[in-house]
Protein backbone atom coordinates (compact mmCIF):
# COMPACT_ATOMS: atom_id res chain seq x y z
CA UNK A 1 0.00 0.00 0.00
CA UNK A 2 1.42 3.40 -0.56
CA UNK A 3 0.52 4.63 2.67
CA UNK A 4 2.61 2.20 4.11
CA UNK A 5 5.39 2.97 2.20
CA UNK A 6 5.61 6.54 3.69
CA UNK A 7 5.66 5.80 7.56
CA UNK A 8 9.55 5.49 6.77
CA UNK A 9 9.83 9.07 5.39
CA UNK A 10 8.38 10.65 7.89
CA UNK A 11 9.85 8.59 10.93
CA UNK A 12 13.08 9.98 9.05
CA UNK A 13 11.68 13.38 8.71
CA UNK A 14 11.15 13.33 12.71
CA UNK A 15 14.54 11.96 13.04
CA UNK A 16 15.87 14.13 11.03
CA UNK A 17 14.17 17.66 12.45
CA UNK A 18 15.58 16.71 16.46
CA UNK A 19 18.78 18.17 16.33
CA UNK A 20 17.00 21.90 15.85
CA UNK A 21 13.71 20.70 17.67
CA UNK A 22 12.56 23.09 20.87
CA UNK A 23 10.03 20.52 22.22
CA UNK A 24 9.28 16.89 21.61
CA UNK A 25 5.41 15.56 22.78
CA UNK A 26 4.83 12.31 24.38
CA UNK A 27 0.82 11.29 24.40
CA UNK A 28 -1.58 8.61 25.57
CA UNK A 29 -4.64 9.15 23.12
CA UNK A 30 -7.97 7.03 23.64
CA UNK A 31 -11.47 7.66 22.39
CA UNK A 32 -14.69 6.24 20.87
CA UNK A 33 -17.67 4.57 21.44
CA UNK A 34 -15.28 1.38 21.70
CA UNK A 35 -12.09 1.35 23.14
CA UNK A 36 -9.46 2.61 20.48
CA UNK A 37 -6.32 4.02 22.69
CA UNK A 38 -2.46 4.43 21.09
CA UNK A 39 0.79 6.62 21.82
CA UNK A 40 1.26 9.88 20.40
CA UNK A 41 4.52 12.27 19.76
CA UNK A 42 4.66 15.97 18.45
CA UNK A 43 7.80 17.46 17.11
CA UNK A 44 8.03 21.24 16.93
CA UNK A 45 11.02 22.86 15.34
CA UNK A 46 11.59 26.83 15.22
CA UNK A 47 13.01 28.16 11.82
CA UNK A 48 13.23 32.31 12.62
CA UNK A 49 9.64 33.33 12.08
CA UNK A 50 8.15 29.75 11.11
CA UNK A 51 7.57 27.11 13.54
CA UNK A 52 7.16 23.54 12.05
CA UNK A 53 5.11 20.71 13.85
CA UNK A 54 5.00 16.88 13.22
CA UNK A 55 2.88 14.19 14.03
CA UNK A 56 2.32 10.84 14.79
CA UNK A 57 -0.35 9.08 16.52
CA UNK A 58 -0.84 4.78 16.91
CA UNK A 59 -3.30 2.60 17.58
CA UNK A 60 -2.76 -0.30 19.42
CA UNK A 61 -2.53 -3.29 18.61
CA UNK A 62 -4.14 -2.60 15.43
CA UNK A 63 -1.20 0.16 13.55
CA UNK A 64 -2.88 -0.21 10.00
CA UNK A 65 -5.25 3.11 11.32
CA UNK A 66 -1.82 5.03 12.17
CA UNK A 67 -1.73 8.91 11.12
CA UNK A 68 0.61 11.37 11.00
CA UNK A 69 0.68 14.99 9.98
CA UNK A 70 2.64 18.26 9.16
CA UNK A 71 2.23 21.31 10.47
CA UNK A 72 3.24 25.32 9.24
CA UNK A 73 2.87 28.81 10.99
CA UNK A 74 4.46 32.03 10.84
CA UNK A 75 4.29 35.13 12.71
CA UNK A 76 4.72 38.39 11.33
CA UNK A 77 4.61 42.76 12.13
CA UNK A 78 1.47 44.49 10.64
CA UNK A 79 2.52 47.93 11.07
CA UNK A 80 4.21 49.47 14.81
CA UNK A 81 0.72 48.33 16.29
CA UNK A 82 -0.05 45.11 14.56
CA UNK A 83 1.22 41.77 14.31
CA UNK A 84 -0.32 38.14 13.48
CA UNK A 85 0.25 34.67 12.76
CA UNK A 86 -0.98 32.42 9.64
CA UNK A 87 -0.98 28.33 9.71
CA UNK A 88 -1.60 25.50 7.87
CA UNK A 89 -1.73 22.14 9.88
CA UNK A 90 -3.09 18.63 8.92
CA UNK A 91 -2.79 14.88 8.40
CA UNK A 92 -3.36 11.69 6.83
CA UNK A 93 -4.58 8.16 8.00
CA UNK A 94 -3.96 4.78 7.24
CA UNK A 95 -7.74 4.08 7.18
CA UNK A 96 -8.45 6.59 4.39
CA UNK A 97 -8.99 9.58 6.13
CA UNK A 98 -7.91 12.85 6.45
CA UNK A 99 -8.03 16.82 7.48
CA UNK A 100 -6.63 19.70 6.62
CA UNK A 101 -7.24 23.44 8.58
CA UNK A 102 -5.41 26.77 7.48
CA UNK A 103 -5.78 29.55 10.27
CA UNK A 104 -4.52 32.96 10.75
CA UNK A 105 -4.57 35.67 14.32
CA UNK A 106 -4.29 39.13 13.41
CA UNK A 107 -4.31 42.03 16.28
CA UNK A 108 -4.01 46.00 15.12
CA UNK A 109 -4.54 48.37 17.96
CA UNK A 110 -7.76 47.69 20.08
CA UNK A 111 -8.98 44.92 17.51
CA UNK A 112 -8.06 40.97 17.48
CA UNK A 113 -9.48 38.35 14.84
CA UNK A 114 -8.88 34.51 14.49
CA UNK A 115 -9.77 32.75 11.74
CA UNK A 116 -9.71 29.11 10.38
CA UNK A 117 -11.17 27.43 7.70
CA UNK A 118 -10.44 23.32 7.55
CA UNK A 119 -11.91 19.74 5.85
CA UNK A 120 -12.36 16.37 7.70
CA UNK A 121 -13.22 13.84 6.00
CA UNK A 122 -14.02 10.00 6.99
CA UNK A 123 -12.60 10.25 11.10
CA UNK A 124 -14.31 10.70 14.21
CA UNK A 125 -14.24 14.38 14.98
CA UNK A 126 -12.10 15.14 18.31
CA UNK A 127 -11.92 18.10 20.64
CA UNK A 128 -8.62 17.70 21.89
CA UNK A 129 -5.90 15.84 19.25
CA UNK A 130 -4.63 18.66 17.37
CA UNK A 131 -4.47 17.34 13.77
CA UNK A 132 -8.58 16.24 13.86
CA UNK A 133 -11.06 18.38 13.21
CA UNK A 134 -14.21 19.27 15.53
CA UNK A 135 -16.83 18.55 13.04
CA UNK A 136 -17.03 16.53 9.76
CA UNK A 137 -16.78 17.98 6.37
CA UNK A 138 -16.07 21.54 5.95
CA UNK A 139 -16.42 24.29 8.35
CA UNK A 140 -14.84 27.86 9.30
CA UNK A 141 -14.98 29.91 11.97
CA UNK A 142 -14.27 33.65 12.80
CA UNK A 143 -13.57 35.24 16.18
CA UNK A 144 -13.46 39.13 16.71
CA UNK A 145 -12.84 41.02 19.96
CA UNK A 146 -13.08 44.50 20.03
CA UNK A 147 -11.75 46.48 22.99
CA UNK A 148 -13.71 50.39 23.08
CA UNK A 149 -11.62 51.88 26.15
CA UNK A 150 -10.20 50.04 29.31
CA UNK A 151 -13.62 48.84 30.95
CA UNK A 152 -15.58 47.97 27.43
CA UNK A 153 -14.66 45.02 25.32
CA UNK A 154 -17.11 43.78 22.65
CA UNK A 155 -16.78 39.96 21.13
CA UNK A 156 -17.95 37.25 19.30
CA UNK A 157 -17.56 34.43 17.05
CA UNK A 158 -19.53 33.58 13.74
CA UNK A 159 -19.20 29.06 13.04
CA UNK A 160 -20.11 27.61 10.16
CA UNK A 161 -20.07 23.65 9.10
CA UNK A 162 -22.08 21.83 6.67
CA UNK A 163 -25.43 21.70 7.67
CA UNK A 164 -25.38 24.51 10.01
CA UNK A 165 -23.95 27.42 12.23
CA UNK A 166 -23.46 29.34 15.41
CA UNK A 167 -22.70 32.75 15.94
CA UNK A 168 -22.49 34.79 19.38
CA UNK A 169 -21.71 38.19 20.50
CA UNK A 170 -21.29 39.53 23.84
CA UNK A 171 -19.72 42.60 26.09
CA UNK A 172 -17.77 42.39 28.52
CA UNK A 173 -17.51 45.54 31.23
CA UNK A 174 -14.98 45.63 34.13
CA UNK A 175 -15.92 47.00 37.54
CA UNK A 176 -12.11 47.62 39.55
CA UNK A 177 -10.56 43.82 39.62
CA UNK A 178 -13.85 42.10 38.40
CA UNK A 179 -15.73 41.67 34.91
CA UNK A 180 -18.65 41.06 33.97
CA UNK A 181 -20.01 39.24 30.57
CA UNK A 182 -23.57 39.38 28.65
CA UNK A 183 -24.43 38.54 25.45
CA UNK A 184 -26.65 36.52 23.25
CA UNK A 185 -26.14 33.63 20.41
CA UNK A 186 -28.01 31.47 18.45
CA UNK A 187 -27.78 28.36 16.31
CA UNK A 188 -28.74 27.09 12.79
CA UNK A 189 -31.29 30.36 12.86
CA UNK A 190 -32.79 32.75 15.37
CA UNK A 191 -35.77 30.99 16.82
CA UNK A 192 -32.41 28.77 18.72
CA UNK A 193 -31.47 31.23 21.01
CA UNK A 194 -29.65 31.44 24.09
CA UNK A 195 -28.16 34.08 26.75
CA UNK A 196 -24.39 34.21 27.69
CA UNK A 197 -23.42 35.20 31.35
CA UNK A 198 -20.02 35.36 32.68
CA UNK A 199 -17.85 36.74 35.59
CA UNK A 200 -14.40 36.53 36.50
CA UNK A 201 -12.37 37.78 39.50
CA UNK A 202 -9.18 37.74 40.81
CA UNK A 203 -8.47 35.03 44.33
CA UNK A 204 -6.00 35.00 46.03
CA UNK A 205 -2.78 34.88 43.65
CA UNK A 206 -5.10 33.29 41.07
CA UNK A 207 -7.94 34.13 38.42
CA UNK A 208 -11.03 32.32 38.83
CA UNK A 209 -14.20 32.35 36.18
CA UNK A 210 -17.44 31.16 34.95
CA UNK A 211 -19.61 31.28 32.33
CA UNK A 212 -23.21 30.16 31.73
CA UNK A 213 -25.15 29.33 28.31
CA UNK A 214 -28.83 29.35 29.19
CA UNK A 215 -31.67 28.72 26.68
CA UNK A 216 -30.83 26.54 23.11
CA UNK A 217 -27.23 25.92 24.21
CA UNK A 218 -27.02 25.03 28.64
CA UNK A 219 -23.65 25.30 29.52
CA UNK A 220 -21.10 25.69 32.55
CA UNK A 221 -17.66 26.69 31.98
CA UNK A 222 -15.57 26.88 35.31
CA UNK A 223 -11.90 27.95 34.97
CA UNK A 224 -8.81 28.34 37.46
CA UNK A 225 -5.02 29.82 36.41
CA UNK A 226 -2.46 30.85 38.91
CA UNK A 227 1.44 30.48 37.52
CA UNK A 228 1.57 27.11 37.67
CA UNK A 229 -1.62 25.47 37.22
CA UNK A 230 -4.60 25.47 34.95
CA UNK A 231 -7.75 24.10 34.58
CA UNK A 232 -11.58 24.07 33.80
CA UNK A 233 -14.49 22.16 33.45
CA UNK A 234 -17.63 22.41 31.42
CA UNK A 235 -20.84 20.80 32.02
CA UNK A 236 -23.57 20.54 29.25
CA UNK A 237 -27.21 19.81 29.03
CA UNK A 238 -27.90 17.38 26.75
CA UNK A 239 -25.16 15.32 28.98
CA UNK A 240 -21.79 15.92 27.99
CA UNK A 241 -19.04 16.92 30.84
CA UNK A 242 -15.55 18.25 30.09
CA UNK A 243 -12.56 18.44 32.10
CA UNK A 244 -8.67 19.54 31.11
CA UNK A 245 -5.77 20.49 33.39
CA UNK A 246 -2.35 21.63 32.90
CA UNK A 247 0.50 22.15 35.22
CA UNK A 248 4.48 22.25 34.90
CA UNK A 249 4.97 20.24 31.48
CA UNK A 250 2.06 17.81 31.80
CA UNK A 251 -1.36 18.21 29.98
CA UNK A 252 -4.57 16.68 30.73
CA UNK A 253 -8.14 16.81 28.46
CA UNK A 254 -11.00 14.09 28.82
CA UNK A 255 -14.48 14.52 27.75
CA UNK A 256 -17.52 12.44 27.65
CA UNK A 257 -21.19 12.79 26.09
CA UNK A 258 -23.53 10.86 24.40
CA UNK A 259 -21.70 9.59 21.59
CA UNK A 260 -19.09 8.09 23.43
CA UNK A 261 -15.53 9.44 25.04
CA UNK A 262 -12.40 11.05 24.74
CA UNK A 263 -8.94 10.93 26.94
CA UNK A 264 -5.89 12.78 25.98
CA UNK A 265 -2.73 13.07 28.54
CA UNK A 266 0.45 14.50 27.27
CA UNK A 267 4.06 15.65 28.26
CA UNK A 268 6.51 18.20 26.41
CA UNK A 269 10.22 17.92 26.92
CA UNK A 270 12.03 21.17 26.13
CA UNK A 271 14.68 20.41 23.84
CA UNK A 272 16.18 23.50 23.84
CA UNK A 273 19.86 23.49 25.49
CA UNK A 274 20.13 20.20 25.31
Amino acid sequence: MKMKKLLPIAAMVLLASLAAAQSLEFGIWAGGPAFSIGPTVNLEVPLEAWTFDAWLRAYLPNTDEISFGLGARRSFEAGPAGRGELGLKGFIGMDAHYWVEGYGSLVLGKTAFDLKVGNTYNRTPSHFWPLQGETLGTYGRLDAKYRINRQLTLQGYVYLREGGGQAEASLAWREGAQTYTLGAGGVDRASNAYAVLGYRTPYERAVVAAELRLGYVNELRLEYADKLYKAHLLLAYPARAQVGATWNNWALDAEVDGAGYEFYLRYTMPLEGL
